[in-house]
């Protein structure tokens, strides 16, 4: 029996948050053939393409990619077409406005225009057409319950068509950890809002407690917000142990180095990369905001206010000198994600969702 064709459209492979998450979810939706659209590979960087082996790939780059778009959803009858990110919303939005016979069905990562030094003029705009297009979908998908409050109470979105689906991700057993290797880490996107002021600002904390462990931070730098952060490391006067690394192509490698994850965003649509971390037995710190306390266990007091820089240098010395401590909260923290924010709970989820809006 053939399976349910959905086809999932994406602006790029670039090994994102959303991107990672969509290639561990299509790995493991037994019940539908998944299929993928893209304007960019990104095989010049960090993609997820090598992941997504089995799976179809079409992709154009150029102001035609509509044209194109609209013949693969012709030639394999997909019955839905499931887009990620605003770019591919607003491809299909535009199709779907003169072609009627799929379902769109729209998933939201982000709170759009709301983050620090966003255009507000650009997401004006934008918000405008967006709203229009969600709300002439065929369902929406949030991905935290955040994300669904803020589209309903500030994006006027309707209700009845969004469903909040978590981020999930594989649950393994590791390996017993290495001896305390005295290293605190953070890996985003280096970007204004994740907090890497802050953390930086902790660092300083800690080496006037005296405190003997390294520091390092990874990402991507889309921005060339980097550079801000280099010139704060020195003015700081820390240079001698922070170590700044590009995006691991695999995260568990980073998580591999360090003994805590610290991760003091203002604004976040999940935190995989929270997740992520407790998944590999890291404990975390983290800022005490939704969505991050959908699924961040607080027993120790680890979610925490991200402008009180010295409670987090205390908590986080604690972390680092006391083992007891230290397996307790990554033990709590663990055990909290094991059920609900697991790969294959999430793969059910959607699957089930699927069924559902084709059955309706």
């Amino acid at each position: 029996m053939n399976k349910p064709k959905i086809l999932y459209v994406v602006p790029t492979l670039k090994k994102d948050g959303a991107e990672v998450q969509i290639s561990n979810l299509v790995s493991n939706l037994k019940k539908f053939q998944i299929d993928i659209y893209t304007i960019d590979l990104y095989r010049r960087g960090d993609s997820i393409e090598s992941s997504l082996d089995g799976i179809n790939i079409y992709s154009k780059n150029g102001i035609f990619n509509i044209f194109q778009l609209n013949k693969i959803i012709n030639m394999n009858n997909y019955e839905v077409v499931h887009s990620h990110l605003p770019k591919a919303d607003f491809l299909v939005g535009m199709l779907k406005f003169f072609k009627r016979s799929f379902i769109h069905l729209i998933s939201v990562h982000a709170q759009y225009g709301t983050r620090i030094k966003e255009s507000k003029i650009k997401y004006a705009v934008f918000n405008i057409i967006w709203k229009y297009i969600l709300n002439h979908s065929d369902g929406v998908i949030a991905i935290s319950n955040k994300i669904s409050n803020w589209l309903i109470e500030e994006r006027n979105i309707n209700a009845n068509l969004i469903t909040t689906i978590h981020y999930g991700v594989e649950i393994r057993q590791r390996d017993k950890k290495l001896p305390n290797k005295k290293t605190v880490g953070m890996a985003a996107r280096m970007v204004p809002w994740k907090g890497w002021d802050k953390v930086i600002d902790t660092a300083v904390l800690l080496k006037e407690q005296n405190v003997d462990f390294n520091l390092i931070l990874a990402g991507s730098d889309d921005i060339n917000y980097k550079n801000t952060l280099v010139d704060l490391v020195n003015k700081k006067g820390i240079k001698s142990f922070v170590s700044f690394h590009d995006h691991y192509e695999e995260i568990d490698d980073f998580f591999s180095q360090i003994d805590l994850f610290l991760f003091l965003s203002d604004s976040e649509g999940f935190g995989l990369v929270v997740l992520e971390a407790i998944e590999n037995d890291i404990p975390v710190i983290c800022s005490n905001i939704a969505p991050l306390s959908e699924f961040v266990d607080n027993t120790h007091g680890t979610l925490i206010d991200p402008q009180d820089i010295t409670k987090v240098a205390n908590l986080a010395k604690n972390i680092l000198l006391n083992e007891d401590f230290r397996t307790e909260v990554q033990k709590k923290q663990k055990e909290k994600i094991i059920s609900d924010f697991s790969i294959l709970t999430a793969s059910s989820n959607y699957e089930n969702y699927y069924i559902k809006l084709l059955n309706d």
